[in-house]
C-alpha cells in the first residue's frame, strides 16, 4: 500500500519586516539571518521549509524557543502569509483560494491549540469541547458525545459542567 501525502509544505518562508526582496535575495546568497537583519532590517522568521506528512503519520516540529515553529505552524493555516512557497493539503494548494474556502478547509481538514489559549468562560468544560464541532455544524448529540469521550480520554471525567 502507498502511503498518501497529507499535507506538503514546499519552499515556505516568512520574512519580517521592510526591504523583504533585498533579503530574500541575501537569504539565496547564502546570508545569515544576523547578517541579513544588520543589513536591511528584516527578519527571517522561517527559510525555505520543505516537508510532507503522511495520513496517519504523527509529525513533530521541535526546536528552541525563537526558531519559527509558531510562525511555520500559523503559515501552515495561513494566519501568517507566507512571503514565499506553498502549502498543500489533499493536493489542495492553501495559497490560491479564496477566504471562504479557506475557512472551509480550517473547519474540516485542520485545527490548532494557541500557545495561550482561551476557554470560553461563559461555557462547561463539556461546552468548550464541543465548540470546535459546533461551528462546523454536528448536531448536539454527536458533539456531547464526541467532546464526553475527549474529556475521558484526558482525565477530565467528572467536570464536564464545571467552568474553567
Amino acid at each position: 500500500m502507498t502511503e498518501k501525502v497529507k499535507v506538503e509544505v514546499k519552499d515556505l518562508t516568512k520574512i519580517f519586516g521592510r526591504h523583504v526582496n533585498k533579503a530574500k535575495e541575501l537569504l539565496r546568497k547564502g546570508e545569515t539571518k544576523p547578517q541579513i537583519l544588520k543589513e536591511t532590517g528584516a527578519t527571517v522568521g522561517v527559510d525555505r521549509a520543505n516537508f510532507e506528512i503522511y495520513d496517519g503519520e504523527i509529525f513533530v516540529i521541535m526546536g528552541l524557543s525563537g526558531s519559527g515553529k509558531s510562525t511555520m505552524i500559523r503559515m501552515i493555516n495561513r494566519l501568517i502569509e507566507p512571503t514565499d512557497g506553498s502549502v498543500s493539503i489533499d493536493g489542495e494548494n492553501l495559497m490560491e483560494i479564496d477566504k471562504k474556502q479557506l475557512r472551509n478547509v480550517r473547519r474540516k481538514k485542520m485545527s490548532m491549540v494557541f500557545q495561550n489559549f482561551g476557554l470560553l468562560p461563559n461555557r462547561t468544560i463539556l461546552e468548550n469541547a464541543e465548540y470546535g464541532l459546533e461551528i462546523q455544524g454536528v448536531d448536539k448529540e454527536e458533539r456531547a458525545k464526541r467532546a464526553k469521550t475527549a474529556l475521558e480520554q484526558v482525565g477530565l471525567t467528572g467536570y464536564d459542567d464545571e467552568y474553567p
